[in-house]
């Protein structure tokens, strides 16, 4: 029964995982067209947004204080590398490729 329940998770940790990276290649996207138009890559307006919709939308049983440091720490993480392509003027390369093939 425990091993069961530790595959449970471990599938469970991949499909995380796979969503976050799924995310971030989104945001990616979102952070091209933002530097394409001259936009800011960081809006606290939006974020105060997401993450409202997200405590909103939580089940539980985690408590909405553990959704927002959850989802803070991810739209940071998503910020910190969207802010890195930019600087790097990455354009389409994958993450840490330079260009100079």
């Amino acid at each position: 029964m425990l091993e069961e329940l530790r595959r449970e998770l471990e599938e469970i940790d991949r499909e995380i995982l796979s969503l976050l990276s799924r995310r971030a290649e989104v945001a990616l996207c979102i952070g091209r067209l933002k530097t394409k138009n001259g936009l800011p890559v960081h809006l606290p307006q939006r974020e105060e947004e997401v993450i409202a919709r997200v405590v909103r939308a939580n089940p539980g049983p985690l408590g909405p204080e553990a959704v927002e440091r959850i989802f803070r720490r991810i739209i940071a993480e998503t910020r910190r590398l969207e802010e890195e392509v930019v600087r790097n003027d990455c354009g389409d390369a994958p993450r840490g490729h330079t260009g100079a093939d």
